[in-house]
């Protein structure tokens, strides 16, 4: 193979990899009430959805969020 085609490729192969995961970031509102919010997380940590340490973490993001409204 030429010498000069594998940098060539490499370098292709970079330019197309830094193109990836770089897109517009999303912000999604959330009108639901806190309660509702509250009894969501409940119920996805009774049901086995998440563990304890993750409802925590979600339970103090949403208490967050309710206090800046």
């Amino acid at each position: 193979m030429n010498k000069s085609l594998i940098p060539a490729l490499m370098f292709g192969c970079c330019v197309l990899l830094a193109g990836c995961g770089g897109g517009p970031r999303v912000v999604q509102n959330n009108n639901e009430t806190c309660g509702k919010q509250m009894t969501d997380l409940q119920d996805a940590l009774n049901s086995g959805a998440m563990t304890q340490h993750e409802y925590d973490k979600a339970r103090r993001v949403a208490l967050k969020h309710c206090d800046t409204r």
